[in-house]
């Protein structure tokens, strides 16, 4: 079998979509499990049935990860204590970085005990917090810096289950579900906080949030307020501080995707990396280690979300590769990435950054290459049309690929992504080499700031206007109404149809 990892992916994956809403109790799926992986074995030597008694293992594999992360302990917060609650009391440990927004910090907290009945009990799980008037009010901290990874706190205030608001397909309350969150906890002027210790569990994870404390310090003192906030997004993955309009511009631009770090920021990153190390004379297979291990680092210093720990596992995966001399199957490598996510969290395959993320490679890595084919040799031939028809196929595949997507999570309908990306995706490079440029440089030697973040904002400037002029021309988007999901499969089925039907003609004409 030669995608043998793909095929047991859609399998895995299939057995969480099929399973996701079902009451079915755990030890079925395990027992399923267990006898179909059983089996398997048995008949190791059929092939045939070998075959299908695996991919039977794997489907109710998927199951049984999905059905295991619903269920909570005994000694989980979330079944201690009702979903609203006038005031509690809580002792835990903050587990991310706090984000600040105006007055306003939120963070996560892993809680360690709480307070029942006059009695302190162990308990677990994560909540999150919510602290307003967080400068100013007479029982928070006065600085922003009170509030730092690894704080033990003391804690009181009202405790309540996420508002299950939806915006478009958008669902917050599943949103936090889908990470292990199932309360919110909010303290406002008048909660009790108060500092107990610290117990940072992570020192590598502290050393990478105080990084990114000092780079967003060099780019906020050396950037406008504008640029600080498109800056940070883009090379922190913090988008609090970002403007509604610019998001909404980049949105019908179809470019949206260059603040949230993604594979591309990721590849980016892999390659200034990969290239610096070269220059400096390190073996090629130190060099893949050491830029897995720069990664990993990376993926801390933004906050490790999600979508940024996806994006770093298909970058492992595909450097790993590299360094143990295989040839590289994007296929199998794709799949192995997904698996891994999959198996950490299953309810990943459900989250629309998921979905963006795996299809827009994959649609890139197979159709790509046959948009390419439809140009004349002779063209490709030529360095710089080889260069611009390469860009234009990676664009347009993406484009065709996410097209139904799109329409149903933003209803809008961006033509001129096309051209967007052409342009955007390699001028990416520039913004991100010149923002950690400055970041770096700017915290070794700080006189050489005030130059590079000239240069950094005049960069974004462009970025902005290279958008915003896209927009304007007449047709570059539409705005849908909302669209069945049956659309969207509907448009899958056809497209995979079609492509098939083009292949087995081409093949039968073939001399």
């Amino acid at each position: 079998m030669r995608y043998p990892l793909v095929g047991l992916c859609l399998v895995f994956s299939l057995g969480i979509i099929t399973l996701a809403e079902t009451k079915i109790p755990l030890f079925v799926f395990c027992l399923l499990t267990f006898l179909f992986l059983t089996f398997s074995i048995i008949f190791i030597k059929q092939s045939t049935k070998f075959s299908i008694l695996l991919l039977g293992a794997v489907f109710f594999l998927g199951a049984t990860l999905l059905r295991n992360s619903q269920i909570l302990s005994n000694c989980h917060i979330a079944k201690l204590i009702p979903y609203k609650s006038d005031s509690v009391y809580l002792i835990g440990v903050i587990d991310n970085d706090p984000a600040y927004r105006g007055k306003k910090v939120s963070f996560i907290i892993k809680v360690e005990e709480l307070k029942i009945n006059e009695n302190w009990i162990k308990t677990s799980g994560e909540v999150l917090v919510k602290v307003f008037s967080a400068e100013g009010g007479s029982a928070l901290p006065g600085k922003k810096n009170d509030f730092t990874y690894g704080d033990r706190l003391f804690l009181s205030g009202n405790l309540y289950r996420p508002f299950s608001f939806s915006k478009g397909e958008f669902n917050y309350r599943n949103y936090l579900k889908h990470q292990g969150i199932y309360l919110i906890l909010s303290l406002k002027k008048g909660s009790i906080v108060k500092q107990l210790g610290k117990n940072i569990s992570n020192p590598i994870k502290f050393f990478a949030f105080q990084m990114r404390h000092k780079m967003k310090g060099v780019i906020v003192k050396n950037l406008s307020p504008f640029s600080t906030g498109i800056l940070n997004a883009i090379i922190l993955g913090e988008r609090q501080n970002l403007p509604a309009y610019v998001r909404d511009i980049l949105v019908k631009a179809g470019t949206v995707h260059i603040i949230a770090i993604s594979g591309l920021h990721l590849g980016i990153v892999a390659f200034i990396i990969l290239l610096t190390l070269k220059i400096i004379k390190i073996p090629r297979r130190p060099r893949y280690i050491l830029t897995i291990l720069l990664l990993i680092f990376y993926c801390l210093l933004t906050g490790a979300n999600a979508p940024v720990v996806r994006s770093t596992v298909m970058a492992m995966t595909l450097l790993f590769s590299y360094f143990l001399k295989r040839e590289v199957n994007i296929y199998n490598s794709l799949s192995l990435a997904a698996l891994i996510i999959l198996a950490a969290n299953p309810w990943q395959l459900f989250e629309i950054s998921f979905q963006l993320s795996f299809l827009s490679v994959f649609f890139i890595v197979w159709l790509a290459p046959k948009i390419k084919s439809l140009f004349p040799e002779k063209l490709n031939k030529i360095p710089w049309i080889g260069f611009l028809i390469s860009v234009f196929s990676v664009s347009f595949a993406a484009w065709l690929g996410l097209l139904p997507l799109i329409a149903y999570y933003f209803r809008v309908l961006s033509p001129i992504t096309i051209i967007a990306n052409m342009i955007i995706v390699p001028y990416m490079t520039i913004i991100v080499a010149s923002g950690f440029t400055l970041a770096l440089i700017g915290m070794l030697f700080s006189p050489l700031a005030p130059i590079l973040g000239a240069s950094c904002e005049l960069f974004i400037i462009i970025l902005f206007k290279i958008n915003s002029l896209l927009i304007a021309i007449p047709g570059a988007y539409f705005e849908l109404p909302r669209i069945s999901f049956i659309y969207v499969l509907l448009y899958y089925a056809l497209f995979i149809l079609f492509f098939n039907f083009f292949n087995n003609l081409a093949a039968n004409h073939h001399p």
